[in-house]
């Protein structure tokens, strides 16, 4: 993958990619629907160190989200989620891919969480679907199968 380039709604906090995703998957947990104010959360994974700040510091919460203890980076102005990481594995973060300047090349590898997923939302046959969070090695494996990494 080329560079690609993202950042927050009034661009005070701006980063570039520069490795290819892990995973790209929509997650319609009630947290992600809640965090996301939508009916489910579009994340990119990343290497950490595939990131790259270009302007501006992001400000970061410390949070609990079901029994798991995340870090929102997001814009300390405009308030926009940039990524999630975990404190307790700090390799990989989840990028929100719609603060991407470019998403067009985006497809979701998975759907996750869709017990909780809004009972009008139609999902189609072509992305597989998982009842509630695959491991980190069946949503690399389908990853994998996909292109990704």
């Amino acid at each position: 993958m080329s560079s690609k380039y993202g950042g927050c709604a009034c661009g005070s906090v701006r980063y570039k990619v520069s490795g290819n995703p892990l995973s790209v998957h929509a997650c319609h947990c009630t947290d992600c629907q809640t965090l996301s104010g939508s009916a489910f959360g579009l994340s990119m994974l990343l290497n950490a160190a595939d990131i790259e700040l270009t302007r501006g510091e992001p400000g970061i919460n410390d949070f609990t989200a079901s029994r798991d203890r995340m870090l929102r980076h997001y814009c300390p102005d405009c308030g926009v989620a940039l990524w999630f990481s975990s404190p307790g594995d700090s390799s990989i973060v989840a990028v929100k891919p719609g603060t991407l300047d470019d998403t067009s090349s985006l497809r979701p590898i998975a759907h996750m969480w869709v017990r909780s997923a809004q009972p009008w939302l139609q999902l189609g046959d072509d992305v597989p679907v998982f009842q509630e969070q695959p491991t980190l090695a069946e949503l690399l494996e389908l990853a994998k199968k996909a292109g990704f990494g």
